[in-house]
């Protein structure tokens, strides 16, 4: 039964067969089927099969990441990955195997790593001069770093910051910059030094602290940024004298996310915003409190859009509160006394107004579908 099938499916053109492969996992066909004979081994070896290799293993629902088995992993290091090197443009690695993958044989088109379950001490040492991998840092120009571990002792904090200084410095070809980190603890910001700069990075995505953090990284030191997402935890009056008011010229995409509410948007996010006077794509997701007005269409865009003379794609998501409120408020349903669905014509636009039955007020504007907050 299992030759009959064989012979069927080689018995399909090279067009067909690689659609067939194209929509399986490229390193599961790699492993099951190299070796198996040379027209399989021809087709499995396809540039357009073998650019990105994903060499890890989904753990859990928070896309923590181990290595592959022993198995599969001697036989890539050992067979696989000397056959396909040439064509690798993208690893996605994890801290374990990371090391002897990246040594089994050089990868000449690799310009983009994507590390999971990497630890700050971990890639400093990757980073060193006597480092055995840091030549592949030097050589790409995306990178994407995920689940670095933030500490709040001071050591743990400048072990963060030294490894990002030493990155900018190592990796110089560096373009495209994305910092998710998943941590479940308040997190301290990678970039409070004057040396984590760059003249052509221009893509950056981080998780930052406070919106010190987030104005650091737009006063100058990458001046050639044209896409910035920030995630913030929160979003106060800032303590630091940071250059913020140099128009962001170069600044095309910018998306804000806060986690916590803030009375801080009048003062600090509309002066950011209206800073980027060349935005073509702007997403916003935040909640605002003790705002005696609502954030609606109309302060939209005469407060945001007005300063942004190109048409732009704006995605937003914002709850404002005319009080101090318990946290609840932000999603409370039962208590509500009067309720505004207001429909202006806009298909794409959902605004509702609560009014609770002890007077507090809640608005909330978004485009559809909505976008949620990344905690």
């Amino acid at each position: 039964m299992m030759n009959n099938s064989t012979v069927q499916l080689l018995d399909l053109p090279d067009e067909m067969l690689i659609q067939i492969l194209n929509k399986l996992n490229n390193v599961d066909v790699l492993y099951s089927v190299l070796g198996v004979n040379k027209r399989l081994n021809r087709l499995a070896c396809d540039p357009i099969f073998t650019n990105y290799l994903d060499l890890t293993t989904k753990i859990s629902k928070y896309d923590e990441r181990c290595s592959m088995s022993n198995v599969r992993l001697d036989q890539f290091c050992s067979f696989i990955l000397l056959k396909i090197h040439h064509n690798i443009e993208c690893l996605v690695l994890e801290s374990s195997s990371m090391e002897r993958i990246l040594l089994t044989c050089d990868y000449p088109k690799l310009n983009k790593l994507i590390l999971y379950s990497i630890k700050p001490e971990l890639f400093l040492n990757y980073l060193s001069n006597d480092s055995s991998i840091a030549f592949i840092f030097k050589q790409i120009t995306h990178l994407e770093v995920i689940t670095i571990e933030y500490g709040n002792t001071n050591s743990q904090f400048n072990l963060n910051m030294n490894a990002y200084e030493c990155l900018f410095s190592v990796c110089q070809r560096l373009t495209h910059l994305n910092i998710n980190a998943k941590c479940y603890r308040r997190q301290q910001c990678a970039f409070p030094s004057a040396n984590c700069s760059s003249s052509i990075l221009i893509e950056l995505d981080v998780n930052v602290d406070t919106i010190d953090d987030c104005l650091r990284l737009l006063d100058g030191r990458f001046n050639q940024m044209k896409s910035f997402i920030v995630k913030i935890d929160s979003i106060d009056a800032p303590l630091l004298n940071i250059d913020n008011k140099i128009n962001l010229l170069n600044l095309t995409t910018f998306f804000l996310s806060c986690s916590q509410p803030t009375e801080a948007y009048d003062e600090v996010i509309l002066p950011l915003l209206r800073r980027m006077t060349n935005m073509e794509k702007l997403t916003l997701v935040l909640f605002v409190e003790n705002r005696p007005d609502f954030i609606d269409g109309a302060h939209l865009y005469k407060e945001i859009l007005v300063y942004m003379p190109r048409r732009i794609h704006f995605m937003f998501n914002i709850i404002t509160i005319n009080d101090r409120v318990d946290i609840s408020y932000w999603l409370k349903e039962d208590d509500i006394q009067t309720r505004y669905i207001i429909d202006d014509g806009e298909p794409y636009i959902y605004c509702c107004i609560d009014y609770f039955t002890n007077g507090i007020g809640r608005c909330r504007i978004s485009t559809l579908p909505c976008i949620q907050s990344h905690h």
